[in-house]
């Protein structure tokens, strides 16, 4: 025939090889991926230090108080110390222009109470409004530029054909 004798003993002996291959080679690939997996998993030999906390800024001529106030500023930024906001009243009449907000400290009722680092000649102000409700928005600096003025475009509104 085509040249190859085999005998069924012969082809029953090279599938039961094949399956034990089959075998043999999903097992090893099982056990390697979770050796990889594994390895990957570990912790890595160094050593994490704990992060420091930023110092505390104190600015000159300014008071801490402690205000319960709404806060319209994100407290996501823990590594900035200080947030610089403005104060402003429940009926909109800016109260502060420019105060520091520090931390703000847990309490049990609704209204939060926040580390307020205010100017002092504008301690006795924020004391009077301190309970009539007060919002810190962030603080945006006045910057002047000069306007830009839109000169009249020269001509006719209207079009003259011949």
């Amino acid at each position: 025939m085509n040249g190859i004798s085999s005998t069924l003993k012969d082809e029953i002996k090279k599938s039961y090889d094949k399956k034990h291959k089959e075998k043999f080679k999903l097992l090893s690939a099982i056990i390697v991926t979770n050796l990889l997996v594994a390895l990957l998993c570990l912790p890595s030999k160094e050593s994490k230090t704990p992060a420091k906390k930023p110092q505390k800024i104190l600015h000159p001529h300014h008071q801490m108080m402690l205000i319960p106030l709404d806060a319209l500023v994100t407290e996501s930024g823990s590594d900035i110390p200080e947030t610089p906001v403005t104060l402003i009243s429940k009926d909109k009449k800016i109260i502060v222009e420019k105060a520091w907000l520090h931390e703000a400290l847990k309490s049990d009722n609704d209204d939060s109470q926040f580390k307020i680092e205010i100017p002092d000649q504008q301690v006795e102000h924020v004391s009077a409004n301190a309970f009539l409700g007060m919002i810190a928005v962030p603080y945006v600096e006045n910057i002047k530029k000069p306007l830009v003025t839109v000169r009249p475009k020269r001509g006719s509104k209207y079009e003259i054909s011949l």
